[in-house]
């Protein structure tokens, strides 16, 4: 079961959006905190000049429970005052929660959010006690009357609006905050999105070059650090095209000149066979001549490997001719019968080939021979008596999947090594040796071609007892 994983910057960017909630969030929590803090220590101010104004006259014990004391604007459009009789009123206010205590005064939270003190006045026998107006106390009357003079009614319902719409000063504080967010979010963006496009990029260089674009080279002006990376890059992507140009030479320049002393050796194989008439000298000439065909067969196989395997490199010899560059929709029983009919001479093993006539593939033939020939050549090479030849065409629309399988009744392949066989030279144990015919580098050639039509190789036992290998590929 895959895990589901987020990349680098989708990781980024999603650490970003919460960087910047949790920074709004605390950035409220502590404003806010601030303001009810500056909002206390204003209202410890206020309340304690009133009690300092009051507390002057406030000689005489009411007879009532409380009394209003008129405070004056503006403090009375957002404070109440009242002087209460203790003996009649003992609890003032019982749902009051304790803020603090200062010099012996204690000060208050109510219930509806206002804050409330009690004050003992030093000649008189009643309290004083000033609560913040909440809610619904608050009226556009308390803000009219006794108004000074200069100060109109729309100020003073602007005033009260003021105190009323905390929640307003709220909502805009929360845009100014997403405003910048998001401007911060743009520029953060930006820069970031530079940096993945720019890695994208080195990505792409990379798997062109791992597909065999030899010329792929990333782009060295990017930001640091990656700039290091890409010149990095180049340089192992140049080393490396270095050693395949070397290796492209080498590997046409060997066949040409071991086929140069082969045709020599052939021609005086033959200059002796005319000569001598001596049987055991004609023997030898009859080994050296089929060393000869071995050698040759040998170098033909190595062209082919080199051939398919190579790839166009800047300044290096191209590999590339007409027939490997076409691709064809090609009749698969029908080209399969007259590879048979080359391979099959002079082969005393009985064969089957199992294909319908409307099985096709678009491809290039020259991979698409590569891999039949040599198929076919290892179930020979391979088989006792039988060998089974077969493709089909499985699932449906843009869902269909081409088979090719060719199996025998020799020995098999142990599954230990039905990776090595596909290894160039690789050799097994003595059942499957040089006597049975092979050079060591065909199914390194079917592996190739396989790779080269997006296609895949797997081993595994036949019905027949041998073994089976079966391409497949995706139409």
């Amino acid at each position: 079961m895959n895990k589901l994983s987020l990349s680098l910057f989708s990781r980024l960017y999603l650490a970003i959006v919460i960087s910047v909630i949790i920074s709004v969030s605390l950035t409220k929590f502590f404003m806010n905190s601030y303001d009810d803090q500056e909002d206390f220590y204003e209202f410890i101010f206020e309340v304690n000049y009133i009690f300092k104004e009051i507390a002057v006259n406030a000689e005489r014990q009411i007879d009532t429970e409380q009394q209003i004391i008129p405070l004056g604007f503006p403090l009375d459009s957002f404070l109440i005052a009242k002087l209460v009789n203790p003996s009649l009123n003992s609890n003032i206010c019982p749902s009051c929660q304790l803020i603090t205590r200062i010099n012996n005064t204690f000060y208050y939270q109510m219930s509806d959010g206002g804050r409330f003190v009690e004050f003992k006045l030093p000649n008189a026998k009643s309290n004083l006690i000033i609560y913040e107006k909440y809610g619904s106390e608050l009226k556009l009357e308390d803000f009219t009357e006794e108004m000074p003079e200069g100060f109109s009614e729309n100020y003073a319902e602007a005033f009260l609006q003021g105190i009323l719409d905390d929640e307003d000063v709220d909502f805009v504080f929360l845009s100014l905050i997403l405003i910048i967010s998001l401007f911060l979010g743009i520029a953060i963006y930006w820069p970031i999105k530079n940096l993945q496009n720019q890695i994208n990029a080195l990505i792409d260089t990379h798997q062109k070059f791992g597909s065999g674009d030899m010329q792929a080279k990333a782009d060295e002006n990017i930001l640091k650090p990656l700039d290091k990376l890409a010149h990095s890059f180049n340089d192992m992507a140049q080393a490396i095209a270095d050693n395949v140009k070397e290796r492209d030479i080498f590997a046409q320049a060997i066949p040409h000149e071991v086929r140069t002393p082969l045709s020599r050796i052939q021609l005086a194989s033959g200059l002796i066979r005319r000569k001598s008439t001596e049987l055991d000298v004609l023997a030898l000439v009859d080994d050296v001549d089929n060393y000869v065909v071995d050698i040759n067969e040998l170098i033909s196989q190595i062209v082919e490997y080199s051939k398919i395997n190579s790839t166009t490199v800047a300044g290096s010899i191209s590999n590339s001719e007409s027939e490997v560059d076409q691709f064809q929709t090609i009749e698969v029983k029908a080209f399969i019968e007259s590879r048979l009919q080359l391979l099959a001479k002079n082969q005393n093993k009985e064969y089957r080939l199992i294909v319908a006539e409307s099985v096709e593939i678009t491809t290039n033939p020259f991979y698409l021979r590569l891999l039949v020939d040599n198929f076919i050549k290892n179930a020979f090479n391979y088989a006792q008596v039988k060998i089974n030849i077969s493709a089909k065409v499985t699932g449906f629309n843009s869902d269909q999947q081409l088979s090719i399988t060719v199996e025998d009744d020799g020995v098999g392949i142990p599954i230990d090594d039905r990776e090595t066989i596909f290894m160039a030279f690789a050799r097994l144990d003595k059942s499957r040796s040089r006597k049975t015919g092979g050079l060591g580098l065909g199914l390194s050639i079917a592996k190739a071609a396989a790779i080269k039509m997006d296609g895949k190789i797997v081993v595994s036992e036949s019905s027949l007892g041998g073994a089976l290998f079966s391409f497949t590929k995706e139409l």
